[in-house]
């Protein structure tokens, strides 16, 4: 639930940020959001094989969490395009291994099975995540301004590592988490 304002960066939020804070062109917005999704992409494959590869999954969720963040914090304070351009291209490839690791942890923690089941639970999650942050966003930029939006993803990533961290490490089967047999 936390992860889900997390997972997407600032999403359309960033588009009404650089327009009405930076009083950016809709050309500039546009390549913007779209470096940050075509990154995404490019990225999203080698980060499959990289968690599947890995260990250390639940890590690699938080790693991938402070970098949308950090990607998304910087940006107050960046006044260069080239500079926010940038800190979009990493928050999109930290962006790419949610996807892949959420399914690799859930597989790993309760086998095919239940994969469904669970993974729907989780997507419940996200969108229930998504609405609270919104309803957060709203009631504290009104009061507070723009920024509060930055404040509020940074407390929804600080959450969100602290909920991976309870994952226990032992608990995920990584060769049931590759989808190579159903563990024990």
């Amino acid at each position: 639930m936390f992860l889900a304002d997390v997972r997407q960066g600032l999403g359309p939020y960033l588009a009404i940020y650089l327009l009405t804070e930076r009083h950016w062109s809709e050309d500039q917005i546009g390549f913007v959001m779209t470096i940050t999704a075509v990154s995404s992409l490019i990225a999203q494959a080698p980060a499959g094989a990289l968690i599947d590869a890995s260990l250390a999954k639940r890590e690699m969720i938080g790693v991938a969490a402070l970098a949308v963040t950090s990607a998304s914090l910087v940006l107050p304070f960046l006044s260069s395009f080239i500079l926010l351009v940038g800190s979009q291209i990493v928050a999109g490839t930290a962006e790419s291994a949610f996807g892949p690791a959420f399914a690799a942890v859930t597989l790993g923690l309760v086998g095919p099975l239940a994969f469904t089941h669970c993974i729907g639970r989780n997507e419940s999650f996200n969108y229930a995540g998504n609405a609270v942050a919104a309803a957060l966003e709203g009631i504290f930029a009104s009061r507070e301004g723009p920024i509060a939006v930055f404040y509020i993803l940074a407390g929804m990533a600080f959450l969100s590592i602290v909920s991976v961290a309870t994952i226990r490490a032992d608990a995920i089967d990584h060769n049931r988490a590759r989808g190579l047999h159903d563990g024990p």
